[in-house]
């Protein structure tokens, strides 16, 4: 590798205009092939491949074929008056009439044939049930204008279960670049060499983006995929070109300008590469899990970054080699911010690890609560229709109204429609049971559940699994399905599918480490440090959007179920970021080591001087991830925040005062390595 960047960096100083030409023509041709020929983001559910609900979906389809296998909406009503008025039951017969014009409508059933008014006959809501399996936005609109309508201040009309396509809105983009922009700045004390890393990562972040509209064209991307693309590759992008315009600008300090891009991209553009590539394999290693929309969202993602490294590489040496950039000017503002940490891991090690570690734990105890689920119209902005419609219901019906059950079972005998509702009816947790219905066919049973929890809560999963466990000799064997009972099933596959996950990250980190610095300590010490901050991350993620604190300041819906594929992903984009400062740093140490021969005192060194391009990289990182927390979108908050957080852990604590902490009082041993494995193992020079 170091070959290639040797003649890369010749390149760039011979025909700077051109290798610059060359990145600015590339990005142009994928953002218009991208953006002008490729597809559209699908609003298709996820799916993790069979499930128990799903195989009793497949029953209920086949035997009991009903108007209810189309997508549905509901149209909910709250009246200062009784809905039973004859001026509220005019309206309502408008309202029926009008949804019933909506094409591909298949039936509207209105509060008075469902018979579910309720508070005093003061909320009430119609069933529109449509031929499509997915309600489509021009439908959405279309229920939209009816509420906008009929509402009023003596009757309340709200949506629930509408189309909510997930919008990527620009404005955390905006204001990460603003962020990054301001930092950037401190950090150089130079506009024009802040604007070096802000001009790749936006012409990098956009080509990504281009790549991956293109790629819809043959895959189902989520718009959840995109933001995640979005937010991961601009931080990475802003990343990488502050790690080379910090080399370069230590660089030309001691060197005329050609021979310090020279020293700048030979040196630098390997661990680009190195850390890139971590995150890229992390993030196409979640298609190991067998579980398509996540192996999806890595390949995406990984796509992205890669784009944007190349962008990177193109443009940044070669507009550090245009720009003037007087090397006086560059040496104007020493600022050290990692001093105090290096100051704090130089002292007293030991007593810096005990107190870390600590801190770690207390804040991961939140973790032993975590509950996984999909978010559901509960999750939504207070301001939405589908929030205020779902808090109506919850109100009027209880928390179970949007968590009905489906159980079915072989029709075993004529008893066994009874002994099914008996024992479904003595379970801890069922509200109501409904009647016993046989298929024509007369060979199954189906019985729907409302629980008496919300469709997300820990109590509604053991009801599924209670009725799952149901025996007696007039039943067959009770299976359960519905929307409810089908997220329940997906989150319990992610949730298994996370240890298998952990493992395989934390065994090829390992060994990655093991490669790159010829150790033993430091990879173990990195992979436990990895733990530590995932744990972390994961607690307080637990604490502020499960259990509601500070939902004001983080401008969250309120308490909400976690994203069930969310600690999959942090586990994966967490991992490659890890390892950028893991490397950027040890290796920094490494390098210092290797000059005195004194451990102690390199760690110091290695944090004094490469630590600022750490915490200012992870500050950026940081501010990108958690301005998507401004978003109305609790899936998008939700991965901004825990990369957010993520980062703080990992960069802040783990790798700038824990690692280095570690390092200092191992000592040499930090360096053993057998030389029967050294001359075996491949060698990768990073430095």
């Amino acid at each position: 590798m170091k070959k290639f960047f040797t003649w890369y960096s010749e390149k760039v100083t011979n025909k700077p205009k051109q290798v610059l030409l060359v990145g600015i023509l590339v990005s142009l041709i994928i953002i218009v092939v991208g953006f002008s020929f490729g597809g559209a983001l699908s609003t298709k559910t996820m799916s993790v491949g069979s499930t128990p609900a799903d195989k009793a979906a497949k029953i209920v389809t086949k035997h009991f074929g009903s108007e209810s296998s189309g997508a549905q909406a509901q149209i909910v009503l709250k009246a200062k008056n009784k809905l039973s008025s004859t001026s509220n039951q005019k309206i309502q017969n408008e309202i029926e009439s009008r949804a019933s014009k909506i094409k591909n409508v298949k039936i509207v059933m209105s509060p008075v044939m469902l018979k579910n008014y309720a508070q005093g006959q003061k909320v009430g809501y119609f069933t529109v049930i449509f031929k499509n399996k997915t309600i489509t936005t021009k439908q959405t609109n279309q229920l939209k204008e009816i509420a906008r309508k009929f509402g009023s201040s003596q009757l309340e009309v709200e949506l629930s279960g509408v189309s909510s396509q997930i919008e990527v809105s620009e404005l955390p983009e905006i204001i990460g670049i603003i962020i990054a922009f301001i930092i950037l700045t401190v950090t150089f004390g130079s506009f024009i060499m802040a604007g070096v890393p802000i001009l790749s990562a936006i012409l990098g972040l956009v080509t990504g983006l281009g790549g991956v509209f293109f790629v819809t064209k043959y895959f189902e991307v989520q718009s959840y995929d995109l933001a995640l693309a979005a937010m991961v590759s601009l931080a990475v992008g802003i990343d990488y070109a502050l790690f080379l315009v910090a080399r370069f600008k230590e660089e030309i300090r001691k060197n005329e300008r050609k021979q310090a891009l020279k020293n700048t991209v030979t040196s630098t553009a390997p661990s680009v590469v190195f850390a890139a590539s971590t995150i890229i394999i992390a993030l196409l290693s979640m298609s190991a899990l067998g579980i398509d929309f996540l192996g999806v969202m890595g390949a995406v993602s990984a796509l992205s970054v890669l784009l944007v490294v190349i962008i990177t590489l193109l443009l940044v040496p070669s507009l550090l080699y245009l720009i003037p950039i007087k090397a006086k000017s560059t040496d104007q503002h020493k600022i050290r911010p990692a001093e105090f940490f290096a100051k704090i891991v130089h002292k007293k090690p030991w007593i810096t690890i005990v107190t870390m570690i600590i801190f770690i734990l207390l804040v991961s105890i939140p973790l032993k609560n975590m509950n996984l689920g999909l978010p559901n119209d509960g999750s939504k902005q207070k301001n939405t229709t589908e929030r205020r419609a779902y808090d109506i219901k919850q109100k009027a019906y209880g928390a179970g109204n949007d968590a009905v059950l489906v159980a079915v079972t072989r029709n075993k005998n004529e008893k066994s429609g009874v002994s099914l509702t008996e024992k479904i009816t003595k379970i801890n947790g069922v509200k109501t049971v409904g009647q016993p219905t046989p298929s024509a066919d007369g060979k199954y049973l189906m019985v729907s559940i409302i629980p008496k929890t919300e469709a997300n809560d820990n109590r509604t999963k053991k009801v599924v699994q209670n009725v799952r466990n149901i025996q007696g000799k007039n039943l067959n064997k009770v299976m359960v399905t519905g929307s409810t009972a089908m997220n329940i099933d997906i989150s319990n596959k992610l949730l298994g599918a996370l240890p298998e996950f952990l493992g395989l990250i934390t065994i090829f980190t390992f060994i990655l480490l093991m490669i790159a610095f010829r150790s033993f300590l430091i990879p173990l010490v990195a992979v436990l440090g990895f733990v530590l901050s995932l744990a972390a991350t994961l607690g307080v993620i637990v604490f502020t959007v499960q259990e509601g604190h500070f939902e004001g300041l983080l401008h969250l819906p309120g308490k909400t179920a976690i994203l069930n594929f969310l600690p999959v992903l942090v586990v994966g984009i967490l991992f490659g970021l890890a390892m950028d400062y893991e490397v950027f740093l040890v290796s920094r140490i490494r390098e210092e080591y290797l000059k005195t021969g004194d451990n102690k005192q390199a760690v110091y060194e290695g944090v004094r001087l490469s630590g600022g391009s750490i915490l200012a990289a992870a500050l950026i990182m940081i501010s990108v991830f958690a301005s998507f927390s401004f978003t109305d979108e609790i899936i998008i908050q939700m991965m901004g925040l825990s990369l957010a957080f993520g980062v703080f852990f990992d960069a802040l604590v783990i790798r700038l005062i824990l690692v280095p902490s570690f390092i200092s009082v191992f000592g040499k041993a930090n360096w053993y390595f057998p030389k029967w494995l050294d001359k075996i193992l491949p060698k990768f020079n990073i430095e």
